[in-house]
């Protein structure tokens, strides 16, 4: 294979003659293979949409082979485009490695780095771990989305962040998963309940009371509506007077004496050492655990930074 400045250079199979291929078409082509439409990659990738179809058709002339079918709205792949695809996206990708290599060993480890995380991490395990982690890297900047563990997931395959630590495991072919943390989620009640003098309370006595409940789609609910199902149970069979969106807006539901809440147990420290809060072990229920997640893209290469950063989580981890 020769390479040029500018792209690089190969010869075709069937014509025998030097084939010439910019690495800027090659990521107008992927774009809009992933995007299904020409305007929205030229939004993507801030050209104009003659510059766009302009990529498209230098490639196809010059493989003599047509890409995309062009007969609906919706633009699609042609049988040769689909093979085209496959490799395209491979010399992109071996290409960000070899530039992201590079720069790590040019410059060191330096820049922006874009996190994902679900609440239960996001609000009580990453702050501290990225703190201890900018004492040696003062020059990161680091920031942060939370959502639930669905609209992380969503982060992650739009790319709009690196990777994502996440409460629960949602499948997709996309997605790679690697464990890290551990949670227990507990059942608890504001203090005085009279629940609270039992030793241990029935499942079926729960089901009367009213409950506060996280929203669809957050870890800790995933894991409940598992945990219950092994028990012939559901979350529908439980009194629930209100849904929260967050850990934070459950706590304060379970202080205004709203209900009884599926909580993380990490996130109750505080309130059940002060006596705020009330722990109710329930009759029959095994505990809960859950596993916290590192989710990250399976065809996407990590930048330094989030690499440097991944490195720190797992030697942290190692240390306990």
């Amino acid at each position: 294979m020769q390479f040029k400045r500018k792209g690089f250079n190969i010869s075709s199979v069937v014509e025998r003659k030097p084939l010439q291929i910019e690495f800027r078409h090659l990521e107008t082509f992927c774009r809009v293979a992933d995007l299904k439409s020409f305007s929205k990659a030229a939004d993507d990738l801030f050209l104009t949409q003659p510059t766009v179809s302009g990529h498209i058709l230098s490639l196809e002339q010059s493989l003599s082979l047509r890409l995309f079918d062009r007969a609906s709205r919706e633009v699609r792949l042609t049988k040769s485009g689909e093979v085209f695809w496959e490799y395209a996206s491979k010399l992109l990708s071996l290409r960000k490695n070899m530039l992201n290599a590079l720069s790590e060993f040019s410059r060191g480890i330096r820049g922006e780095l874009s996190l994902g995380s679900s609440t239960i991490p996001g609000e009580y395990l990453l702050p501290k771990l990225i703190g201890d982690f900018k004492k040696n890297h003062p020059s990161f900047v680091i920031s942060l989305k939370i959502g639930d563990t669905k609209e992380v997931i969503q982060y992650v395959l739009q790319d709009q962040v690196e990777f994502g630590v996440i409460g629960a495991k949602l499948n997709h072919p996309s997605l790679h998963y690697e464990k890290y943390e551990e949670d227990q989620i507990i059942v608890v009640a504001p203090s005085g309940h009279p629940l609270t003098r039992k030793k241990k309370v029935d499942l079926d006595e729960l089901l009367k009371e009213p409950w506060i409940i996280r929203e669809e789609g957050s870890g800790t609910r995933i894991a409940v509506e598992r945990a219950l199902r092994r028990k012939g149970r559901t979350l529908k069979q439980f009194n629930v007077v209100i849904e929260m969106g967050s850990t934070s807006s459950v706590k304060e539901g379970v202080k205004a004496r709203l209900g009884l809440a599926f909580i993380s147990g990490r996130a109750t420290e505080g309130e059940l050492r002060q006596g705020s809060f009330s722990r109710i072990d329930v009759e029959g229920l095994e505990p809960i655990s859950r596993q916290i997640y590192i989710v990250s893209h399976r065809r996407r290469t990590l930048s330094p930074m989030a690499t440097e950063f991944l490195r720190f989580l797992r030697n942290t981890l190692s240390k306990k």
